[in-house]
């Protein structure tokens, strides 16, 4: 493969990451993507332009620089009609072996490691959570086909974490303050410190969102627990080291917390005897 091809990327930063599974097999690539920091310091990426909101059709002058484009879209037919991982139809595209157990791969500099550490001190115990998507509001009232828990039933597993579990609870990817009981940092932390800090958790409570691929790098041992709307977006994009629990209220997201705490200390005491 020439070094002088571009592929290129569209969608969703779990998408993206989900597309890392296949650079072990790309030497030297050439990407454009809509969440470029996603591939910073990867091996096998030599470059990857970020992907603006001008249309590539007036990008042709940049475009001719590269002998061949691949337009790798994963939300394809075959995606549609057939039941396989969003990493397995990348590679299936790319013509890679398909996984068993699927991961992703993003790598962190020791700049990076270095100043997450006054982070980590301040933090020490603790969880990371996730109860809304990133195209989704927060709500105390249940929406039909959301991938988000509402508010209330957010706040009171959050609220066991803290006061029955002593953990301190971070709430990654929404606005501070949404919830209370959470644990605020000085610093800003980026989706890429997001998903660093998720190595050093204690465990993890997400839904159908980024936070779930980040947790599949596969540097990351760390398990977690991850509530599901749909049935078929679960075998789509989960993963099988984390308890994937779909909600018993058809294309409503309801679950018991009772159930929800009880396996996440499951995966508690699992990531204590992988980090052991």
């Amino acid at each position: 493969m020439s070094n002088n091809e571009l592929y290129v990327l569209n969608g969703g930063i779990g998408k993206n990451i989900c597309f890392t599974s296949c650079l072990e097999k790309l030497k030297s690539v050439n990407l454009m993507s809509t969440w470029p920091k996603i591939f910073l310091h990867h091996p096998n990426v030599n470059f990857c332009y970020a992907m603006n909101l001008t249309p590539l059709l007036d990008q042709r002058d940049f475009l001719k620089k590269f002998d061949k484009i691949h337009f790798v879209e994963a939300y394809d037919e075959y995606f549609c009609i057939n039941e396989i991982h969003l990493v397995n139809n990348f590679r299936r595209i790319l013509n890679q072996n398909i996984l068993e157990d699927v991961y992703n791969e993003i790598y962190f500099s020791y700049d990076e490691e270095d100043s997450l550490q006054p982070v980590l001190s301040k933090l020490n115990d603790f969880v990371c959570v996730q109860f809304v998507g990133s195209d989704e509001h927060e709500s105390d009232t249940d929406f039909e086909g959301s991938r988000s828990i509402r508010k209330d039933h957010a706040q009171s597993i959050i609220d066991i974490l803290n006061f029955d579990l002593k953990l301190n609870v971070l709430n990654v990817f929404s606005k501070k303050n949404l919830f209370k009981n959470t644990c605020e940092v000085d610093q800003d932390l980026t989706y890429r410190n997001y998903a660093h800090l998720l190595k050093y958790a204690k465990g993890f409570i997400t839904i159908d969102s980024c936070l779930n691929h980040m947790s599949a790098n596969k540097f990351c041992k760390t398990k977690g627990v991850v509530l599901w709307n749909d049935y078929h977006a679960n075998y789509r994009f989960n993963y099988s080291k984390n308890c994937n629990m779909t909600t018993q209220t058809p294309n409503v997201m309801r679950f018991d917390k009772n159930e929800v705490i009880d396996n996440f200390t499951k995966t508690l005491r699992e990531n204590v005897d992988v980090r052991s």
